[in-house]
């Protein structure tokens, strides 16, 4: 395994998948027939126009024209999650060509070459650890599409695993199957494509902490250098450096915003609605519908949680290289050294923070805040309903 493949090697599975679900695009070259190129080119659109984009329309009807609060209930806390999805897709299409620009950068370029063991074991661990975060999201997130749509299988009634408006009659035996078939395949493809654009997105943020926490342990390791002119080298790289991770944290933060905003925004009313309708869902009446919701509200926890995490991971790292160039041997410098530790530390004081939409700071702080908004909601809603 090359070097570069090593950098993302935590998300180079999920950018396979999200090629072949028209989420990032396909790679093209002069020599390709003109027909490959416009089928790489509008294959997205081939399969989320009638897939997802349909479906979640199909969703929203159904809300508009149910009858009363209980009946837009068992479909409004599904709703919420399709439209921060469909938030998430036009962002990563229409930053298509900056996304990959940044992958690009973060896998090839020189300046953030490992350098020591000490760096590649780290290195290698965190990307081992994220990559099975996301297996387990995908699996979870799987796992509440297909309890829920096998739970429904053993009712009596002919019932769908999720509810969207069917422009048809559909509870009968003939009519049921064409429906649950299309729920079945917009539900999967909506899944899938939501576990890969927060798996993107977060780890846009989880390299980026990672980069700010390789620059921690390359200042740490100037209290072990005792020449002045070795030192001064060092840390004139070390500042270099850490210009190019703050230009980096700006790009990515333009990257993600939307999706964080979006997910941070609809996730009070998404769990919200979520206990509403666990709360309408009988355990022995409908168990498979009953632990889908379970899971389904675990994952919705999840999705919030994880972006705030690894944003804050991000402002920790940061604002612990203060510490760290305090703790090396300054007092031992020459005049010049000691001038660029000082300008150094002037420049740390500004602290780096992921902002969504220049109205929430990402940490964990935001995740406290929405969970307890849900809260509220839920029980604002529990007494409109009575």
């Amino acid at each position: 395994m090359n070097e570069q493949t090593q950098r993302t090697q935590a998300i180079n599975w999920v950018l396979r998948i999200m090629r072949l679900g028209g989420l990032w695009p396909w790679s093209t070259s002069k020599d390709e027939c003109q027909l490959l190129a416009l089928l790489k080119g509008n294959y997205r659109y081939v399969l989320h126009v009638p897939i997802t984009f349909t479906f979640i329309g199909l969703m929203w009807l159904e809300a508009f024209v149910s009858n009363n609060l209980e009946q837009a209930g068992q479909v409004l806390y599904m709703s919420l999650t399709e439209i921060a999805l469909v938030v998430k897709i036009l962002n990563i299409w229409h930053r298509s060509a900056a996304a990959r620009q940044i992958m690009f950068h973060m896998k090839h370029s020189s300046d953030y070459e490992l350098q020591s063991e000490q760096e590649q074991s780290l290195w290698q661990q965190e990307q081992r650890l994220f990559k099975w975060y996301f297996y387990l999201f995908l699996l979870t997130s799987l796992g509440v599409v297909y309890s829920s749509c096998i739970g429904v299988l053993f009712l009596n009634d002919y019932e769908l695993p999720f509810a969207y408006f069917v422009p048809f009659e559909y509870r009968n035996e003939r009519s049921y199957y064409y429906a649950y078939g299309y729920s079945l395949i917009g539900m999967t493809v909506t899944s899938v494509s939501n576990v890969c654009l927060d798996a993107i997105g977060c780890y846009f943020l989880f390299h980026l902490s990672l980069l700010y926490r390789l620059l921690g342990l390359r200042v740490q390791g100037l209290e072990y250098v005792n020449s002045e002119t070795r030192f001064k080298e060092k840390l004139i790289i070390i500042l270099k450096l850490h210009n190019r991770i703050r230009s980096l944290t700006l790009q990515v933060q333009n990257l993600v915003s939307p999706y964080v905003l979006s997910q941070i925004v609809l996730s009070a009313f998404i769990i919200c609605f979520s206990g509403y309708r666990l709360q309408h869902v009988g355990i022995r009446a409908n168990p498979g519908q009953f632990i889908s919701m379970l899971q389904f509200l675990s994952v919705m926890v999840l999705e919030i949680f994880l972006p705030c995490y690894f944003g804050n991971e991000v402002t920790v790292y940061a604002h612990q290289l203060t510490s760290d160039v305090y703790n090396t041997n300054w007092l031992q410098c020459d005049n010049r050294s000691r001038q660029l530790l000082i300008a150094y530390m002037e420049h740390l004081k500004k602290p780096v923070k992921i902002r969504a939409g220049y109205f929430f700071e990402v940490g964990l702080p935001i995740f406290v805040k929405t969970m307890n908004n849900a809260y509220s909601f839920f029980a604002l809603l529990l007494n409109a309903s009575k």
